[in-house]
């Protein structure tokens, strides 16, 4: 409990301290617009009143016991969702420039329903299909936002693909 309320108000201290960080390197934004530096800085607000607000309610939850009990399960934590979603997620983001952006989320998707829980072969080609293709006409088409496409056979088959959208 009391490393679950320390380790959120680290993660608060430290947000606090890229909040100012963002404001001093980041060029200000043109008048009446959001740039990087305000998104960021609306992130980091956003977070930190989350972290606090958990961190309030931790210690409610548990007023006068306090302690500081470590107990850590390497099995556990190998085997969690949480886990080998950071995992599936790390590799994503890893191969998407080479593999590009249709075929490397297409199998994200394969993966990542998978490990929430889905076992219908077609309801997971069909989502993972479906949700890949929205991406791609959210980010492409309507927001003008180039996709990686990958390189060798990913980008022969990724441009394959858009000629058909």
């Amino acid at each position: 409990m009391a490393l679950e309320l320390l380790f959120n108000l680290g993660l608060a201290v430290f947000f606090i301290y890229c909040f100012f960080f963002v404001g001093s390197t980041v060029p200000a934004a043109l008048p009446n617009t959001l740039g990087g530096a305000e998104w960021s800085k609306i992130l980091l607000v956003l977070l930190i009143i989350s972290l606090i607000a958990n961190a309030i309610k931790i210690a409610r939850s548990n007023s006068g016991n306090i302690s500081f009990k470590f107990n850590f399960d390497i099995k556990k934590f190998v085997t969690n969702k949480m886990f080998i979603g950071s995992i599936i997620m790390l590799v994503y983001a890893s191969v998407l420039d080479t593999v590009g952006f249709l075929t490397s989320s297409f199998i994200m998707f394969l993966f990542y329903s998978r490990l929430l829980g889905e076992k219908k072969i077609k309801t997971l080609l069909i989502s993972a299909f479906g949700c890949v293709v929205l991406l791609y006409l959210i980010f492409d088409v309507l927001l003008g936002i180039m996709l990686p496409r990958g390189t060798g056979i990913f980008r022969t088959f990724a441009l394959f693909i858009e000629s058909y959208i």
